[in-house]
């Protein structure tokens, strides 16, 4: 099903204060395959003249699109006061199953409540057993057979020995919509990896109604969870080369997601039979020209539906103490000194989308066709979450 909306969830800068506010999805995309091409040649031009004429600094956010007027607030909200911790904030926003309409937030008490976006009605849902700390992972997995209810699984990002019996949860409720069956959360066997210090998620996916994770240990590599048997087994020593969560793309056949390191780049893996050898990284695009002075906090790759995706990057101010560092005389053809300092957060929304072609060797190949790079800098608003 096709995206209509990416939804964000920002906090006010003034008091604190959350909201929720929808930018079009096909704000992102050209109305064709052509026009995407013809904008994206024109504008390779120009970055190769501009950098062939400041001396081969890289151009930073000059030859993308700003966004313009921030979209106003669905509903404002704030997480709950309590005596047990001192601050307040959220930490998960994510949507119910693949509902683009319904957004569940947490806060770091545990209190959760869904946004309807067409009815603006409000529910408030149990509470998590345990909170899962700031940037808790969810993967909604929706169920084929009409008697099992669909779930959200979320699960704690950092390893802690500690609190591991408390990591994992799934939040179950009916298969056509909370209203048929109360939802309810249920506390899971643990990650493998949370009993090892410093094991912390790297990137997730899922693959049929198997959740894999990997994480930062070595000696814990890739497990995978059965959301039919309740159990985990191990995958194997090798980690999957995505930061986040991946997407699985049925008519491609392959999953996608964001590269954990420099220059962020898209990449898609095979991972049906990934129990039986370690997948391969089949192919890179570079989706977005990162100069090393950009320091990514978020990366988040959303597909909006038939092999399209937003491209969702943030990233923290590019400071000059850190550019100091850079030196402008480097020979190599990594553009990495940036022309400007950017003094506060932005986030850049591309647009993406995947196709088959056959390449010159008669091989069936997947091509990536760059739509609009779109830039927001950090004022009265900060994007927590892009979903």
């Amino acid at each position: 099903m096709a995206r209509r909306f990416l939804n964000l969830v920002v906090e006010s800068n003034r008091d604190g204060l959350y909201s929720l506010r929808r930018v079009p999805a096909n704000r992102l995309l050209y109305p064709s395959r052509r026009a995407a091409e013809a904008a994206t040649a024109k504008s390779e031009e120009e970055v190769k003249a501009y950098k062939e004429h400041e001396g081969r600094r890289h151009p930073g956010l000059h030859f993308m699109e700003r966004f313009g007027q921030f979209p106003s607030p669905m509903i404002n909200f704030q997480a709950s006061p309590t005596y047990e911790h001192s601050s307040r904030n959220l930490e998960l926003a994510t949507l119910l199953g693949d509902d683009e309409n319904k957004i569940l937030t947490v806060d770091n008490s545990g209190h959760t409540l869904l946004f309807d976006t067409v009815s603006y009605s409000v529910v408030k849902f149990p509470s998590l057993k345990s909170n899962k700390g700031r940037g808790a992972i969810s993967l909604p997995v929706d169920r084929a057979a009409p008697q099992e209810p669909d779930g959200l699984y979320v699960m704690s990002p950092t390893a802690d020995p500690l609190t591991s019996d408390c990591c994992f949860e799934v939040l179950n409720y009916g298969s056509r919509g909370f209203h048929e069956r109360a939802p309810s959360w249920l506390p899971l066997p643990p990650l493998p990896s949370a009993s090892y210090t410093h094991a912390n998620l790297v990137s997730c996916t899922l693959v049929g109604s198997t959740i894999f994770v990997s994480s930062t240990a070595p000696e814990c590599g890739t497990h995978a969870f059965n959301t039919l048997t309740g159990e985990w087994h191990h995958v194997g020593y090798w980690t999957m080369p995505f930061y986040g969560r991946a997407q699985y793309v049925p008519d491609l056949n392959l999953w996608f997601g964001l590269s954990a390191r420099h220059p962020y780049n898209l990449c898609a893996i095979d991972l049906s039979n990934a129990h039986l050898h370690p997948p391969d990284v089949l192919q890179t695009w570079l989706d977005l020209d990162i100069p090393k002075s950009w320091s990514p906090s978020k990366l988040n790759l959303i597909s909006l539906g038939s092999g399209r995706f937003c491209a969702a990057k943030i990233f923290r101010s590019n400071m000059p103490a850190a550019a100091a560092f850079l030196d402008d005389s480097d020979d190599d053809d990594d553009y990495t000194v940036d022309s400007h300092v950017i003094p506060t957060d932005f986030a850049v929304f591309t647009g993406l989308h995947m196709v088959r072609r056959n390449g010159k060797d008669g091989q069936e190949q997947i091509q990536m066709i760059k739509h609009k790079s779109i830039f927001y800098t950090f004022n009265s608003y900060n994007i927590e979450w892009v979903i």
